[in-house]
């Protein structure tokens, strides 16, 4: 049999990407960093597309951690648990790559020690569910190195309610989470070299 030298190239680069993509980071090893605060209306569910959440965070002074490599944050809306049971498009992972708890961007930027508020206008495709909000540092290296969440470990407390559109498992909602996932770039690289 012989093997086509464009499918050995595209083996190749697969393997680099895959060394470049995987940075292996898990939420447990992370240092828990940040004081997050994020306010809806109390007892009330946020409309989307109409009703905004204010995002505050800054850098706990009791820590004795360094925040001397942070350098960017990512703030994200995050799905609370009582909104993942039977989703395995929303299932949580301690390993972040394969993490899917977090799929909405909120804002990202430079990290300040303090005095961080953003004003988010809840986007009018959000599916409606509970949420939490959590904030990673990013290093220079493009790595989660810290988080702050405005709840609980548990994630039950300080949730937000969005009444936003219905979605199901099997509409397009999971398909960003699983075009995004390495696994399935890989397998439809794996398909394109067995074709060629």
């Amino acid at each position: 049999m012989e093997v086509h030298p464009a499918a050995l190239l595209l083996l190749l680069l697969s393997c680099f990407t895959f060394a470049s993509y995987a940075h292996n980071v898990h939420l447990s090893t992370l240092n828990q960093s940040l004081i997050v605060t994020a306010s809806a209306t109390p007892g009330q569910a946020s409309k989307a597309g109409t009703d905004t959440i204010t995002i505050t965070w800054a850098y706990n002074p009791n820590l004795t951690v360094s925040d001397a490599n942070y350098t960017t944050i990512e703030a994200k809306l995050c799905y609370a648990p009582v909104s993942q049971t039977g989703r395995d498009d929303r299932k949580t992972d301690d390993n972040l790559d394969l993490d899917k708890t977090c799929p909405f961007d909120i804002t990202d930027g430079p990290y300040k020690r303090s005095n961080n508020t953003f004003i988010w206008t809840i986007p009018r495709d959000t599916p409606s569910a509970t949420y939490f909000v959590r904030v990673y540092v990013i290093n220079a290296k493009n790595h989660e190195i810290a988080y702050g969440q405005n709840t609980d470990a548990s994630k039950a407390t300080n949730l937000i309610q969005i009444d936003g559109v219905a979605s199901e498992q099997k509409d397009s909602a999971a398909w960003p989470v699983i075009g995004n996932s390495f696994g399935y770039r890989f397998a439809w690289l794996l398909m394109l070299i067995l074709i060629l």
